[in-house]
């Protein structure tokens, strides 16, 4: 019974996960795309510098953000 309750929450936490990335990240990425020149956005090969900068932006605050609650975290354990 355990096992089962746990497939049914990891489900749902990638569900929800999912529905957040599309809402949040989507329109994002939607509006940047669409606010750039036609021709930039004509193919993939000059898309691609601005969807990869998007991106390592976007992981590098996901990265600093943790670095900041996990040094709090660890600050408040002493």
């Amino acid at each position: 019974m355990p096992t089962e309750i746990s497939f049914i929450a990891a489900m749902l936490v990638g569900f929800f996960g999912g529905v957040h990335c599309v809402g949040m990240c989507g329109g994002v990425v939607g509006a940047l795309t669409f606010g750039l020149p036609a021709e930039k956005r004509a193919g993939m090969r000059q898309l691609w510098p601005y969807l990869l900068s998007y991106n390592l932006a976007r992981i590098s605050a996901y990265v600093v953000a943790g670095a900041i609650v996990g040094g709090l975290g660890a600050f408040s354990a002493w």
